[in-house]
């Protein structure tokens, strides 16, 4: 036991058991509204956006009140494999329809030098590409599948929030 680890905090009680409850309410939240209310978007990106800031601070406590690390560091890498593995399987009876997502991603961006973006993109100003802002940025978007980070400090994200879900037209 580290000295962190006093026995307060080995036995379940403090900062870190009241976390867990608040991430556990987040998780309960987050699921009552996508039960009751999948199309509600603002809903389900508040709820979202609460039990991601829930998760990373629950994280943060683990290595702060425990000196263990982020218990949520691997799922990334452990969801793909998964996926990985269940490719291989059958996803069900033959004829059965795969389905269908919707995924919607809105992006705040800062274009800090429009001559710059525009070189990224690979193209002068012309019919396609006039040259605005917005257009220079629709252009990377339609090339490469949008990772901006990529750009450097040429376009900065300032906001940016997403949601994926059930098709609503199924």
């Amino acid at each position: 036991m580290n000295e962190s680890q006093g026995d307060d905090h080995a036995t379940g009680h403090g900062r870190l058991a009241a976390r867990a409850r608040d991430l556990g309410s987040a998780i309960e939240e987050h699921a009552r509204i996508l039960t009751e209310t999948p199309d509600d978007y603002p809903r389900v990106v508040e709820a979202v956006n609460r039990l991601r800031a829930l998760a990373i601070a629950y994280a943060d406590l683990c290595a702060e009140e425990a000196g263990w690390g982020d218990p949520f560091s691997d799922l990334k890498s452990d969801r793909r494999a998964a996926q990985e593995e269940s490719a291989q399987e059958p996803a069900g009876p033959a004829g059965e329809e795969s389905p269908v997502v919707t995924l919607e991603a809105a992006y705040r961006i800062l274009v800090t030098d429009v001559a710059a973006a525009g070189r990224l993109a690979g193209e002068q100003s012309g019919e396609d590409l006039l040259g605005a802002p917005s257009d220079v940025v629709a252009q990377l978007f339609m090339r490469d599948g949008w990772d901006p980070s990529q750009y450097g400090d040429v376009l900065v994200v300032l906001d940016q929030t997403w949601s994926c879900g059930p098709d609503p037209a199924k």
